[in-house]
């Protein structure tokens, strides 16, 4: 069966992603709620990061003393700068995201509640309006 290409009528527009006229279609609308999650699961992710930071650098406590010399100790400690730069890259970026996510969030919430409050403002204006003709 083929597809039907948007339309174009004096009455509405129907966009190609946009459900049939009169469709209740909720995937269009925005929220604050998962941009809320996100950050905190950003937030998460740095906290564990932060810890296996720390864990990495206990683990290698003591890896020097007895084995001075050795070249696989040269290598365990390159081993350990590399995974420490790159965890702490991953952590930064973690904060970085979680900042943005939230104020992403808060951003939705804030222009929603401006929308609804330019609604209502206008809204007996129009119902007033529409009763006249």
């Amino acid at each position: 069966m083929p597809t039907q290409e948007p339309s174009v009528t004096a009455s509405h527009l129907l966009l190609a992603s946009a459900g049939p006229a009169g469709a209740d279609n909720d995937t269009h609308k925005a929220s604050a709620h998962p941009w809320t999650t996100a950050s905190g699961v950003a937030s998460e992710l740095r906290e564990g990061m932060n810890t296996a930071v720390g864990d990495l650098g206990h683990a290698h406590d003591g890896m020097k003393s007895g084995t001075s010399g050795f070249v696989s100790a040269t290598t365990l400690t390159s081993i350990l700068t590399t995974w420490e730069t790159r965890l702490s890259a991953v952590r930064a970026e973690c904060e970085q995201l979680s900042g943005a996510l939230k104020k992403a969030g808060v951003d939705f919430g804030e222009n929603d509640t401006s929308v609804k409050e330019s609604f209502d403002s206008t809204k007996s204006k129009i119902d007033d309006y529409s009763k006249g003709h």
